[in-house]
């Protein structure tokens, strides 16, 4: 994390999202008849024993307020915790005995390969798709960095390490072959959950083939549009940079969500003082809503990372 963050985040390069084209589409009535809203609950790089830090607290928060809402289901979008000395994280997690999904980050793979923190997270697959109530949710796994003969490996036990920056946040081939079946096949609107982002991120160098992945989004909207379906790319959820951001491409909402913990920086790990994470409602007639939780600094933060890096999860409302 210091070496990934330290780059960029001190120069203060602006946190605008560049908007591409757009196109607000609604979910074809006879797709929609039977429909109610739906809602998750959502949460990103908590990032427990980061540092040394324990965020059982914060994750408690999240499930209680989870438990008082009530969502369909709830996920987690990466850099949750490791395998060893988190049963405490787990314990709160499974509090709510509603769907649960998971989604590899780099850092989940920090002292393990992937096999062994999935089978502790009891997550069946490190990419997959499933349908809920009139909506198709896809996650994907970009945690393959890349070795100088042009294979991919797996993140396995901070094997990033001796990586530069370009070999890093790679995706399998089999993985985008699936993808692109998988968004073809898809009979609903599509919502789709990654760790780092492809899109808006100032990390460019960090991004890997996110290229292939775009183009993959952009010709199954163009496919849809032309076929007049309803099973659009609505939207691309995305953790990794700890950071606040909503951009459009191609008819697609990106938003990179805020780490539930901390932002990194020069001056190293900023914590919030309370814990950041969403509630989302998908309106089958076409509305995402974004309820983000806010919060402030808990300790001596330099202005320059007050007035670059917010403090939250901010609120939207947008047409798909």
């Amino acid at each position: 994390m210091p070496n990934r963050r330290s780059f960029l985040k001190d120069i203060g390069i602006a946190a605008g999202a560049t908007l591409l084209t757009s196109s607000c589409f609604a979910i074809p009535a006879s797709q929609t008849a039977s429909h109610k809203k739906l809602r998750f609950g959502f949460i990103t790089d908590l990032h427990h024993l980061q540092f040394g830090k324990n965020e059982q607290a914060r994750i408690k928060s999240f499930i209680s307020s989870v438990l008082k809402e009530n969502p369909d289901f709830i996920v987690q979008c990466g850099d949750f915790c490791r395998h060893t000395n988190s049963d405490e994280i787990m314990a709160e997690w499974n509090r709510f005995k509603g769907p649960k999904y998971h989604v590899l980050g780099n850092h989940d793979m920090d002292f393990c390969d992937k096999a062994t923190i999935m089978k502790f997270w009891n997550m069946p697959k490190r990419y997959y798709s499933f349908d809920k109530d009139g909506f198709h949710f896809v996650v994907m796994d970009r945690n393959f960095l890349k070795k100088q003969d042009g294979s991919l490996v797996d993140y396995d036990t901070s094997n990033w390490g001796p990586f530069a920056w370009p070999q890093r946040s790679f995706t399998d081939q089999a993985q985008l072959d699936w993808l692109r079946d998988d968004l073809a096949a898809a009979q609903f609107a599509v919502i789709v959950f990654m760790h780092q982002p492809v899109f808006l991120s100032d990390f460019y160098q960090e991004t890997g083939n996110a290229d292939d992945i775009l183009k993959i989004f952009d010709q199954a909207n163009l496919n849809a549009t032309r076929k007049k379906t309803g099973n659009k790319i609505a939207a691309v959820f995305m953790g990794h940079d700890h950071d606040d951001r909503h951009g459009q491409r191609n008819g697609v909402h990106y938003f990179i969500m805020n780490s539930a913990s901390y932002v990194y920086t020069n001056s190293g790990a900023h914590y919030y003082k309370d814990p950041l994470y969403a509630f989302i409602t998908l309106d089958p007639a076409g509305i995402l809503t974004i309820e983000g939780r806010s919060s402030t600094y808990r300790d001596q933060t330099p202005d320059v990372v007050r007035a670059r890096f917010p403090t939250r999860i901010s609120n939207h409302k947008v047409g798909f």
